[in-house]
């Protein structure tokens, strides 16, 4: 059996190849294999690529946490007692800006809470301290 290979014959297992290298990327996997198994099998290799499972998300969240702007910060001074207002008013603290950071990231509080420490005359928005790292 003669199988005549032509350009386009190439140029179409090249298409192939590029197509299961994108979808194996969007997948997590390893896209040079990939590519490698659309160019020589064609069509049976986008197919195979289409039915493979999505990585962990886990290992997606830990790729685009390298690739996101780093975490803003509370700034203020670390050597003095922080508080703050829980939603019926009461006073909370005293506490360290570390405990203040932990409870913010766990979302215990907001930046719209109210937030004092003994370099403070008055009361101020958590979200006056939050500031992007850099």
């Amino acid at each position: 059996m003669n199988i005549a290979v032509t350009p386009w014959t190439f140029v179409a297992a090249f298409a192939t190849g590029a197509i299961g290298a994108y979808l194996a990327y969007r997948r997590g996997r390893n896209p040079y294999l990939w590519f490698g198994l659309g160019f020589l099998f064609g069509i049976f290799g986008l197919f195979a690529v289409c039915f493979l499972p999505f990585r962990k998300k886990s290992l997606q969240k830990a790729v685009l946490a390298t690739s996101q702007a780093p975490e803003p910060t509370i700034q203020g001074p670390s050597d003095k007692f922080w508080y703050y207002l829980n939603p019926e008013h009461q006073q909370i603290g005293p506490m360290s800006l570390d405990a203040l950071t932990t409870a913010w990231r766990q979302e215990k509080i907001s930046l719209n809470t109210f937030v004092w420490n003994e370099e403070l005359p008055e009361w101020k928005l958590l979200q006056d301290f939050v500031k992007p790292t850099s």
